[in-house]
Parts: C-alpha cells; structure tokens; sequence
C-alpha cells in the first residue's frame, strides 16, 4: 500500500491536466476577486448591506475571508474533473486492473485513489479563496489575535469536510460507471439538477418541510457556520451532516468497486 502511495502521489505531481486546471483557477480567482473586492473600503460598516448581516464593522479582510470562505461553488465542478481525470481515466486506461493483477487488494486501492481524489481535488477548490486572501486579507491575517486564530482554524476545518461531502456526486459515479464519459456526464447531471434545487430550495419560506429536511446540507449549511457567532450546536449538526455524507460515499464506492467485474 505505501507503495501504491508514493505511486499515485508521482502520478498525480505529474499529471499535466491537473496543472493546468490550477493555472485556470489561479487566473480565474485573482480577475473575479478584483471585480467583487477591489473597490470595497478598509473597513465596512454593519449597514453596508452585506449579504453576510453581521451587527460590528468587519475590515475588508476579515470580510473577504468571510466570504470566499462560504462560497463552494467552485467546489463541485472541480470535483467533477477530478474525478474523470484521476479515477474514470485509470478505470479506462486498465490502470487499476494492473493494480490488481500485481496482488494488492481492492480495498487498499479504493482507499489509496479516494486519499488522493480528495487531496488533487481539495487542493484545486482551495485556489480560489487563497488567492483571495492573499490578495486582500495579508493585513487582518497579521494581526489576528487568538480568538481569531481559533476562528480560522475552524472555519478552514469545517470547510473542508463540507468540500468532501460535496465531492460525493462526483465520486461515486466515478465507480459505478469506472469510465470517462460515464463519470463526466453522470457528475454533471447530479450538479446540475441539486444546484436548480438548491436555488428553488433557497427560496422556500421558512419552516417548510423540505427545508427543515435538508437544512445541513453541505451547499446550504456553508453559509449558516461560516459567521464567528455561530453557535456550537449548528455547527455540530452541520459537521454530522457533511461527515455522514462522506462515510455514505465510502460505503458506495465500495460496494461498486468490489463488485465491479475488471477484466
């Protein structure tokens, strides 16, 4: 297994896509943040008209943070190409039937492409609020104080494990469909249709069934735990949310990858 890491570690170092796809991201984010944060001033104020409401003045860096930090809509589409690129792409090349014919278990496989999946495709979704605040946050990130170093920490952390709930749609047809094509449309398919619900979703009132239903889930809850006074509660729910989702990938990908006839 350590070595099928080094392995796929070279492999995905090396694949040229990859690189490109990060070249695009890094233009992308740094032309679209000077469009949004550019002309915003030092220090906004409670009634600036956010959309993030909160009752003190917030800096602009703080405030960039705030904001490319719950925004995942990078995330999903990234995932979709990592997916085809890392995991479609050996299915169809028969890079994991070699892996098989020289003895390691599927189960060792499985986890090994999922470790790097999530890794290639994290790394990608992280390019757009780290230009961000590089850009715009280098003077609040010098002077933050503890408390604001533990809100970080969190927010870092929680958007993490929501970005790997959210790369679900993009795994599990990776291994149900083990090709190229297959994984691309499938992937987009599911995105599409769970972005169209999420924006009708958005505008249910409140107290509706539906909404109560799926309140934590990933796409809604990034915006409810991102604020500093969010409460321990919420953020818990959320976290359960997005954790069982990433488990229920696991269990899925497992279950298609075992029964899967490779020949």
């Amino acid at each position: 297994m350590l070595r099928m890491l080094r392995v796929e570690g070279r492999r995905a170092v090396q694949n040229l896509a990859l690189w490109i796809i990060f070249g695009i991201m890094v233009v992308v984010s740094f032309w679209f943040s000077g469009m949004t944060f550019a002309k915003l001033p030092e220090e906004l104020s409670a009634a600036y008209g956010m959309q993030y409401e909160t009752p003190t003045p917030m800096s602009r860096g703080e405030y960039v943070f705030l904001r490319t930090m719950s925004d995942a809509s990078f995330t999903a589409w990234l995932s979709v190409i990592a997916g085809a690129l890392l995991i479609g792409m050996d299915f169809s090349n028969r890079t994991i039937n070699h892996l098989i014919y020289a003895g390691n278990s599927r189960i060792s496989i499985l986890i090994v492409k999922l470790l790097y999946f999530y890794v290639c495709a994290l790394f990608l979704s992280a390019v757009y609020p780290v230009a961000n605040c590089f850009r715009y946050s280098m003077t609040w990130f010098s002077g933050l104080k503890q408390s604001d170093f533990t809100y970080v920490l969190r927010c870092v952390g929680c958007r993490t494990l929501i970005d790997m709930a959210m790369m679900s749609f993009a795994l599990v047809p990776a291994f149900a469909f083990r090709d190229v094509i297959g994984t691309l449309v499938c992937s987009l398919i599911i995105v599409v249709v769970l972005s169209q619900l999420m924006n009708i979703i958005r505008g249910v009132g409140d107290g509706a069934l539906i909404k109560n239903a799926i309140e934590y889930f990933p796409a809604l809850a990034i915006n409810k735990i991102m604020y500093r006074d969010t409460s321990v509660e919420t953020i818990r729910k959320a976290m359960l949310y997005s954790g069982t989702m990433v488990l229920i990938t696991w269990i899925s990908c497992h279950l298609f990858f075992r029964k899967a006839d490779l020949k």
